[in-house]
């Protein structure tokens, strides 16, 4: 329990920047842009921070390989981790705890990838099912039909890496906000069953900002041995 402790949303993080409205104002047109371009500079840098940090680029050394054995989370696949993400590896106790209280009966929680670090609130959280008999699509409509409030949802079949995949986009209601928000969801194929990586994101906005290191992940997957 304490992971999911750990794992929970804590408050919206909201930037107000004022600067003096009344004095730039009397001063002309000229000296109001000069007084939010330092916000304007921290917001861009900021905004590249983030996007450096979730593609795992410019530096190679940071990207962290999630799933062979001896990684933070041992899994079916391997996949690279963006830079500055933290990887939680779950215990079988608190998988079936994380199963049960997201209604995912079907499925065991296996890793918690904590995007906090990297500058979001969000994870993605991955998923397994030892079950071999089941292609990349029917495990992933299997987990979708255990999402709740889902208004649309569209699914393609794909390649993870070199392995069979299935892929799902679809609009949720927010339990928190109450306000509809983007989520996405990968099932990928093998030999030891098929593995879910979800991707989910306070708002529609977190959600875009991790996609990043969403892709990073979809793009290198692996079959562990």
């Amino acid at each position: 329990m304490r992971k999911l402790t750990r794992g929970a949303v804590s408050a919206a993080l909201t930037v107000g920047v004022l600067s003096g409205c009344s004095s730039t104002a009397e001063k002309g047109g000229d000296t109001a842009r000069e007084s939010t371009a330092p916000a304007e500079t921290a917001a861009k840098a900021e905004k590249a921070e983030k996007a450096e940090k979730n593609t795992g680029k410019p530096d190679a050394k940071n990207v962290t390989r999630i799933g062979p054995a001896g990684s933070a989370c041992e899994l079916p696949v391997s996949f690279d981790l963006a830079k500055a993400w933290k990887p939680s590896g779950l215990s079988v106790e608190d998988g079936k705890l994380l199963a049960k209280i997201s209604g995912h009966a079907a499925f065991r929680g296996a890793c918690e990838l904590d995007a906090k670090p990297a500058g979001n609130i969000g994870f993605m959280r991955v998923w397994t099912t030892d079950r071999t008999d089941s292609s990349a699509r029917r495990t992933l409509e299997a987990y979708m039909a255990e999402e709740k409030n889902v208004s649309e949802q569209k699914i393609s079949e794909l390649k993870a890496g070199d392995l069979p995949a299935a892929e799902v986009v679809y609009t949720q209601k927010s339990a928190l906000t109450d306000e509809p928000r983007q989520q996405r969801a990968l099932a990928v194929k093998t030999p030891k069953g098929v593995t879910i990586v979800h991707l989910g994101g306070l708002d529609t906005e977190e959600h875009k900002e991790m996609l990043p290191a969403y892709e990073l992940a979809k793009k290198s997957m692996a079959p562990t041995t």
